[in-house]
């Protein structure tokens, strides 16, 4: 079996989804530490959401050597966003590609933004895509994740994002982008917790 070893140099900051909260099945799945998810309203004052996590990612910076973005929905567009803004890796769990389409009817003023999903952080950048998603367009994001640096790789699973939490395909993608050190452990020689 394997294990990773905690890795308190990398930090990760995890953006939930609309509606969501530090809560989400998504963030609570991941078991490695430090990590943080602020919960935050995104229909009440959408700009000022930008402001929040550019604070939290700058203070988590000057912190920690290595911090690690992830995001889901419309948490991984701004999880894609931030990574880009300050060249960092980032996990996009099923990422909106355009809120500005997508949420128009449930965002206030949203449709007036020019919110891009920039594809080109040469960092290590790792996506999710849910294939039969009710509310993911995955045509659009066969078409706009193509031509993508070598640092990128996208996985497309069958089954809805808001149902299933893949925790171990999350798991999997963490302990690379964060550099986790992994120990083997013989399943033979394996007792217990400790």
């Amino acid at each position: 079996m394997m294990f990773p070893i905690e890795n308190n140099d990398t930090f990760l900051l995890f953006f939930h989804g609309l509606d969501s909260s530090n809560e989400t099945s998504k963030y609570t799945c991941i078991t490695r530490e430090p990590k943080y998810c602020q919960t935050v309203n995104y229909r009440d004052n959408f700009a000022e959401v930008f402001e929040i996590y550019d604070a939290l990612i700058r203070e988590k910076i000057t912190q920690y050597p290595r911090v690690v973005l992830a995001g889901h929905s419309l948490g991984g567009w701004f999880a894609n966003h931030f990574a880009h803004q300050y060249n960092l890796r980032a996990l996009l769990v099923a990422p909106c590609i355009y809120p500005s389409e997508v949420l128009a009817d449930r965002i206030p003023n949203i449709s007036d933004m020019k919110l891009s999903f920039p594809t080109s952080n040469t960092e290590m950048m790792r996506v999710m895509m849910e294939v039969d998603d009710e509310s993911l367009d995955v045509a659009v994001a066969r078409r706009t994740l193509v031509n993508l640096p070598e640092s990128w790789e996208v996985d497309y699973f069958d089954g809805g994002h808001h149902r299933i939490a893949r925790s171990s395909d999350i798991w999997y993608h963490l302990v690379h982008l964060c550099e986790d050190p992994i120990v083997w452990v013989d399943d033979a020689t394996y007792y217990g917790e400790d």
